[in-house]
């Protein structure tokens, strides 16, 4: 019994909870100021704050802000660096960029659910990205998108898809690297490829192999679109400051690599191509934004909880604790007992709100909602898929710079060195006064609850430094034997015995005395002999 949650109407549900555009951030003791403004006088009695230009969060190697879907920004400052490889479609040359902002990690379900639900983009290829809907796989990279359905995404957080060369300046530095990480080389903790996992991971999975701009997943997990149209030729003669690509073309080009692909396919300075109007399970993409303080901030957010203001990781460990399956030798059934195993998710902890446990093929015991019933032939090889849960209270939940903390929600009280811009995302309002966006009565929220790589758990956001909240797949092996069903004469009865037949050696043809309980078949078709032993 299969069952899976809709995340679409999830986010429905909390359309008064929105995800924020918050102040800059910095990391360390980076700048402390930047970005303050005079507040313009007024002659008013009643004070009212005005719209202030804010230059913005300061463009540097390691500057980053939280972005009004989640994102974290982080900044590449323009300047030349090196590109291309040892491929003749991208041979090793010189380019210079100016200076963009781009998402430290690729768009993820949620995200893009947040898009589909304001209307503004349309839902994946269910048959490249079947986990869409699923809460468990909301901070996995969306799938199953075409290069216009990627593009309009961008288009909805006032962003745009990266060059191919803005994209290989954030992969691999202004030096060249031949990683993301460096020159050293691919394994499966930098980098989800060559079946480290055979499958897509949460976009924040694999911190060690972040880029020198800090950005996560330029190698491994999903490829992704960019905005250039592909030519095999086009860098053996393209202009040397910010290349757009060619002017049309029949394929889009691709970057990046995936869980499918092998370390001969890593390297980011590889050049792919696809048919825009295709999609793939493991092609997804990453927007740039070239004005991060377009967007006001959200009026009220969820709280954080085991990260610090800025979505980092803090201090304070999360305390993970996981369902476990229940899984034992084989047992060999003798005579005409069927094997089975009874599959049971033991829930450690209280799991977020209408999470559910999924054995693919089998039965879910009456009553129950965490316990299977599981046999061969039904299932063939069976992977039970369980899950892990969040010990929420084992961290103080914060929020971010502007709020002012009301129990687990954030109310904006920004002051103007923290303001940002006047543009709110379809479905909510700008409000002049508090200078924040609320969500308008009776729509739908069109913004993810919280950053991306976090969990909504019981009305905070949730990291999970000491673990993932994520799925756990266990080989469930048939390991109890029972009597095939609805056979003439199958009725075990009430033996205190143990045996199902009275214990009497006269048994009639074609059945044997087995010395211990009763008759069993000797011969023939056995769903024709009634007789059998525990």
């Amino acid at each position: 019994m299969k069952r899976f949650i809709n995340f679409t109407s999830f986010i429905a549900l909390v359309s008064i909870i929105v995800m924020s555009c918050n102040a800059p951030i910095q990391p360390g003791a980076a700048g402390d100021g930047e970005g303050e403004q005079e507040q313009q006088p007024t002659t008013d009695e009643t004070p009212t704050l005005e719209t202030i230009d804010l230059a913005g969060p300061l463009m540097e190697v390691g500057s980053t802000y939280r972005y009004v879907d989640g994102t974290l920004l982080v900044a590449v400052p323009g300047g030349k660096f090196i590109m291309g490889g040892d491929k003749e479609d991208n041979p090793v040359h010189e380019v210079t960029v100016s200076d963009f902002w781009i998402y430290s990690t690729k768009v993820t379900n949620s995200q893009y659910a947040g898009c589909v639900a304001a209307g503004h983009c349309t839902p994946p290829d269910p048959d490249n990205n079947p986990i869409y809907k699923d809460y468990k796989f909301i901070n996995f990279p969306v799938t199953g998108v075409t290069h216009t359905q990627a593009s309009e995404y961008c288009e909805y957080v006032n962003g745009r898809l990266p060059t191919e060369a803005e994209w290989e300046k954030t992969a691999r530095g202004p030096d060249g690297n031949i990683f993301p990480w460096g020159d050293g080389a691919p394994a499966c903790d930098l980098l989800n490829f060559q079946s480290c996992v055979g499958k897509t991971t949460k976009v924040t999975e694999y911190k060690n192999g972040i880029s020198y701009y800090s950005a996560l997943d330029m190698a491994g997990n999903a490829s992704e679109w960019v905005a250039d149209w592909y030519a095999p030729d086009y860098y053996n003669s393209s202009v040397g400051e910010n290349p757009l690509g060619p002017d049309f073309g029949e394929k889009r080009s691709v970057r990046g690599s995936s869980y499918q692909d092998g370390s001969e396919s890593v390297f980011p300075s590889n050049r792919f191509s696809l048919d825009p109007t295709l999609t793939l399970p493991d092609l997804g993409f990453r927007c740039v934004v070239e004005e991060p303080v377009h967007f006001a901030p959200a009026c009220e957010i969820l709280a954080y909880n085991g990260l610090d203001i800025n979505g980092q990781l803090d201090n304070c460990v999360t305390q993970v604790d996981c369902n476990t399956v229940s899984v034992t030798q084989n047992a060999l059934c003798s005579g005409t007992y069927l094997p089975y195993t009874i599959v049971t998710f033991k829930v450690e902890n209280t799991p977020p709100d209408n999470w559910t446990f999924d054995a693919p093929g089998c039965t879910l015991v009456s009553g129950e909602t965490s316990k299977f019933e599981c046999k061969p032939g039904e299932v063939g090889p069976l992977i039970a898929t369980g899950s892990c849960t969040v010990n929420e209270n084992s961290c103080a939940s914060a929020c971010p710079q502007g709020y002012i903390q009301d129990g687990n929600t954030c109310i904006w009280g920004g002051t103007p060195d923290t303001l940002t811009g006047t543009a709110c995302l379809p479905g909510m309002t700008y409000n002049p006064q508090t200078q924040c966006c609320s969500a308008n009565p009776g729509t739908a929220n069109t913004l993810p609850l919280c950053p991306a790589g976090t969990y909504p758990v019981d009305g905070v956001c949730v990291g999970s430094p000491s673990g993932e909240l994520s799925t756990v797949n266990e080989n469930v092996i048939f390991n109890s034997c029972e009597p095939p069903k609805d056979r003439p004469g199958d009725d075990p009865g009430d033996n205190p015995s143990g045996c199902t037949v009275p214990q009497d050696p006269g048994c009639s043809y074609p059945y044997a005395w087995d010395g211990q309980c009763g008759c069993t078949c000797t011969w023939g078709d056995p769903s024709k002999c009634a007789g059998y032993i525990p």
